[in-house]
């Protein structure tokens, strides 16, 4: 049978909990300014599209969502149509 005297205590949580809060946080500092650099990198690369381009497809998303948002109207209006023929069972 073993006692708590008998059992070593664990130094070493401890210890690493102090080193991490010792640590300095220069790596985090470091780590958001390459990611600031790699942001404006990518953001350099991008090619916006012309205003001619731009409108043209803004139309046809509109277009198209109109276009589809009377189509799933006209389908439920027969559903709720047929509901009611059916006698709404």
């Amino acid at each position: 049978m073993t006692t708590k005297a008998q059992i070593p205590a664990r130094a070493g949580g401890k210890a690493k909990a102090q080193e991490r809060a010792a640590r300095p946080k220069s790596g985090r500092l470091a780590a958001l300014r390459r990611l600031v650099a790699d942001l404006r990198s990518e953001w350099r690369k991008i090619t916006w599209p012309d205003r001619e381009t731009t409108r043209k497809l803004t139309l046809l998303v509109i277009g198209l969502a109109t276009v589809l948002g009377l189509i799933l109207g006209a389908v439920d209006a027969l559903f709720v149509r047929l509901w009611h023929l059916l006698g709404g069972l």
